[in-house]
């Protein structure tokens, strides 16, 4: 993870559910879509990586789906297990994680993938995958679309959070290192009556064939790549020309190296 780390909604749970409210369902639902089309016998188990707040483990623990989700941070955890109680919550870090189980299914929302920037970090926590996977588990990760330009206006540049005693706006600016494979999102925070608020966060972007092999690394086959949740979601369906601001990549796991 990024010591450097530093985002307003992350310190604030109860901000960034308001940011990402808990009605928005679009990404769970095209995951559900894609479980549903490749899980012909279901999907019993799921382990959430980077869970958050828990939006995610509800949604599918609201389908009938016994669900896991974990985060390294305490403070979401503690939102998570408030607002919403109930499902089993657990602090971990996605590259050495252990629970000692394999689930039906893995996701890993939100970006969260990207908050490692080695690509040892990366490897581990696609091996954290591949230890909780059970044969033929899928695995769904969503992460930021190196080929969409950034320079070009592909990320979101305005933000407006709404909350009970205030409104914020923030703007957003990025910068890529191409070298180390970072885009770094600053923004600046303005609240009326207030000081202004910075927070910034880097991701690392995953080129499509380079986050394919680290999952064949470890053992997961790609089904297919996504660039858009109203894609159709039949083992048939055209991937697109994944030029939109997101990846949705969808896996199997066949417990041999190379996928």
């Amino acid at each position: 993870m990024d010591p450097l780390l530093s985002n307003l909604l992350y310190d604030h749970p109860e901000l960034y559910e308001e940011m990402y409210p808990g009605t928005e369902k679009d990404i769970p639902r095209f995951c559900e879509r894609l479980f549903a089309a490749h899980a012909p016998g279901g999907v019993r188990t799921l382990l959430d990586a980077g869970c958050g707040t828990g939006r995610h483990v509800e949604y599918f623990t609201g389908a009938g789906v016994d669900c896991v989700g974990f985060d390294c941070q305490e403070g979401m955890l503690a939102f998570a297990r408030e607002r919403r109680p109930g499902p089993d919550y657990r602090v971990g870090d996605m590259r050495s994680l252990r629970l000692g189980r394999a689930f039906d299914a893995i996701t890993c929302f939100g970006w969260a993938l990207s908050n490692l920037h080695a690509n040892a970090d990366v490897s581990r926590a696609v091996q954290t995958f591949a230890v909780h996977s059970r044969p033929g588990a899928l695995l769904f990760v969503h992460v930021p679309n190196p080929l969409a330009d950034p320079e070009d206006a592909a990320f979101q540049r305005h933000f407006t959070l709404t909350a009970s005693a205030f409104t914020a706006t923030a703007e957003a600016a990025y910068t890529l290192d191409r070298r180390r494979q970072l885009l770094t999102r600053r923004r600046l925070w303005r609240v009326p009556g207030r000081a202004p608020l910075t927070d910034h966060v880097r991701f690392r972007l995953l080129y499509p064939m380079e986050l394919e092999h680290h999952l064949a690394e470890h053992g997961f086959r790609v089904l297919g790549m996504y660039d858009d949740t109203d894609a159709p979601s039949t083992p048939e369906a055209s991937e697109g020309d994944l030029s939109g601001p997101a990846l949705y990549v969808l896996a199997r796991f066949t417990g041999t190296a190379g996928g």
